[in-house]
């Protein structure tokens, strides 16, 4: 049998077509006029459109968070007003958004937004959207993580917020200056769900420090800090997660693989899972137990997970161990040891083939080196004259993204710190360069799955999870993982 073939399965054949036909397909154009008519318009990973935000002095000093630090910081709305790809102004309420990408942003006006368009003016919509947001990219020197990763999420079939790229004007008062390049990211909310799912009702969650699925008793409201519902739900819905969270903690082996299947698609969940291991996206429900999203869309159905705030793809974060770590990760096990969920369903055969089945599918897909550098240069294409006049960016390093096949000596080491063209700060430590990305994570992968290389399990964490009853997570990884599937010879060419 063709090494190869046995490698990526015999799927790959297929996937390739599929995306071929993606990429040949047709993007939707925007109207005579250059304004975008529809949402599908105006989205596309390699669009780029003019924003510009529109606030009074003394509105745009309310827009600092008052209280709380990290995920507990409150962001106060302010009533402003937005251009958005020429179209006409709207009055709308603004906030900011983020954890790291609000504290990096410390001494610049590069702040992420969220636009909420029916807050001042009731039912207001743009484009069939209520809300949108605005990512400033401040940790991202390529600008270009969320726009490939929410991509290829779709690309695989799963429900996935749509991109743009933003040329990000901020007017406070007469004032008006650049902010630079942004990020355009559909919201996950009723109309989203409703074009993925065929209806906006149901329970979403979107968890924080919550990466193991506790149960924790049989009142509601101890689930909410941890669980952080979005929407208003009948008890019914409260009752199914309550119970599914019983089932993950409580039932034993037999049982557990019996029933799984009645509370999650497993095919779904390994897909998902599959892409943030060839990701190396550890800012998740892999380790650190938040950027997701959960939903349940009927009170006796399935639950479904959806990916969020993905800027961190990439082997990118920088609390969870080196570049050089994240971008050898297991995929054996991609997830700390408390991602109880998930270690449970990889003990099944049958969901353990899945999940094989899918890192080969994603191997094939939309992480085939050609189509990702083809897309890269896509990018840079569109976005490169506008990350050029962004005062905070480092364009010597966004360069470098797109034309370095390898990181430089020392290019891993901790940065100082220290503010950046105009006082953003750098992370803790540089991301890895995206070609180089490419390059050293297919060959870490196919290392493990041909030869049975060892990676990288992810360290867990310290902190218990938010309203978690049970025992501290386990102590730090001991040994790298040896890969899931037998040992194969090298790939072909």
């Amino acid at each position: 049998m063709n090494t190869q073939h046995a490698l990526f399965g015999g799927s790959s054949l297929g996937i390739t077509f599929a995306l071929a036909a993606l990429l040949l397909t047709a993007p939707s154009l925007p109207a005579a006029d250059g304004k975008p008519d529809t949402a599908a318009e105006l989205f596309g990973y390699a669009k780029i459109w003019n924003v510009e935000i529109h606030i009074s002095e003394e509105a745009y000093r309310t827009l600092a968070p008052t209280q709380g630090r990290g995920f507990d910081r409150d962001y106060p709305y302010a009533e402003g007003q937005v251009v958005i790809a020429g179209h006409a102004p709207l009055r709308v309420g603004l906030r900011y958004k983020g954890n790291s990408s609000y504290s990096s942003a410390s001494g610049t006006k590069k702040k992420s937004f969220k636009v909420d368009f029916n807050r001042v003016i009731a039912d207001q919509e743009f484009l069939g959207m209520t809300k949108l947001n605005l990512n400033n990219n401040i940790l991202d020197p390529s600008q270009a993580r969320e726009a490939l990763a929410f991509q290829m999420f779709t690309d695989m079939g799963l429900p996935s917020c749509r991109t743009a790229f933003a040329r990000v004007y901020l007017q406070v008062g007469k004032e008006k200056e650049y902010l630079g390049l942004y990020t355009m990211v559909e919201q996950v909310n009723s109309a989203f769900l409703k074009r993925h799912f065929g209806t906006g009702k149901g329970l979403l969650l979107k968890p924080e420090r919550n990466n193991s699925f506790p149960y924790l008793g049989n009142r509601w409201k101890d689930y909410e800090s941890s669980y952080v519902p979005k929407t208003k739900t009948s008890s019914e819905f409260h009752n199914r997660l309550m119970e599914f969270s019983r089932f993950v903690e409580e039932s034993d082996d037999k049982e557990f693989a019996e029933r799984i299947a009645g509370y999650v698609d497993i095919n779904e969940l390994m897909k998902f899972t599959a892409l943030h291991a060839v990701l190396s996206h550890l800012d998740s429900f892999l380790l650190r137990g938040h950027n997701f999203y959960i939903y349940l869309p009927r009170s006796d159905g399935k639950f479904h997970w959806l990916p969020w705030d993905v800027n961190s793809t990439f082997a990118g974060h920088r609390n969870a161990g080196s570049p050089a770590q994240q971008m050898n990760l297991s995929i054996a096990q991609p997830y700390t040891d408390s991602v109880k969920l998930l270690a449970r369903i990889m003990k099944i055969k049958a969901a353990r083939a899945e999940y094989e089945k899918q890192i080969s599918s994603v191997l094939a897909g939309p992480f085939k080196p050609e189509l990702l550098r083809s897309r890269l240069s896509r990018i840079e294409e569109t976005i490169r004259a506008a990350v050029a006049k962004d005062r905070n960016t480092n364009f010597a390093r966004f360069q470098a993204n797109y034309t370095e096949p390898e990181e430089k000596s020392g290019s891993d080491s901790e940065d100082s710190r220290g503010p950046g063209r105009d006082g953003a700060r750098s992370g803790l430590q540089q991301k890895p360069l995206l070609n180089a990305f490419i390059a050293k994570r297919t060959a870490s992968i196919l290392a493990q799955l041909s030869a049975g290389a060892e990676g990288y399990i992810p360290r867990s964490s310290t902190r218990r999870s938010r309203g978690s009853r049970g025992e501290r997570p386990g102590g730090n990884s001991r040994r790298p993982a040896r890969g899931p599937f037998p040992r194969r010879g090298p790939p072909g060419d």
